[in-house]
């Protein structure tokens, strides 16, 4: 939906794929800088979803470093 992100702009009809891979990499890690933010609940739930992934892989790639040493 056009309309579901705040921060990316549809252009004839195309969006702006580098700042939704931009967004999703934010959200990915965690940072949330807060330039592209979701805006309808759907999105949100993505988001989120995307955060709690990102949090998760990041604490299994530590813990498998952890258990190489």
């Amino acid at each position: 939906a056009p309309q579901a992100l705040h921060g990316v702009e549809i252009v004839d009809g195309v969006s702006d794929f580098p700042h939704l891979l931009y967004f999703s990499y934010v959200t990915l890690t965690t940072l949330g800088y807060g330039d592209v933010t979701p805006a309808i609940p759907l999105t949100r739930t993505l988001a989120y979803l995307e955060a709690i992934t990102g949090t998760f892989y990041l604490a299994i790639v530590v813990a498998s470093l952890l258990i190489c040493i």
